[in-house]
């Protein structure tokens, strides 16, 4: 009988901590499905945005219609007259 009542005892306890400690895990809802690449910028775009858009800003700039049309021709060769996501 002396051993019976520690072991219901500890037995209790482990059920309680067991039954607490359930709850306590990643649940998947379709209201939280942001992803972990959703987290990371989007660094192409980033670096496509920074080379391309001082060149198209000095584009605007050229008043001249020689230098302007050689200076196009210049960013068409070189693959940096592509539209930027903002100005399509």
């Amino acid at each position: 009988m002396k051993i019976l009542i520690p072991t219901a005892v500890v037995s209790g306890l482990v059920l309680l901590f067991l039954v607490t400690g359930l709850p306590i895990r990643a649940t998947t809802t379709s209201e939280n499905t942001t992803s972990l690449a959703d987290l990371i910028p989007n660094f192409e775009k980033i670096y496509r945005e920074a080379l391309v858009r001082p060149h198209q800003e000095v584009a605007k700039k050229i008043y001249d219609e020689d230098i302007a049309r050689y200076y196009n021709l210049l960013l068409h060769k070189t693959g940096l007259d592509i539209p930027l996501d903002d100005e399509k």
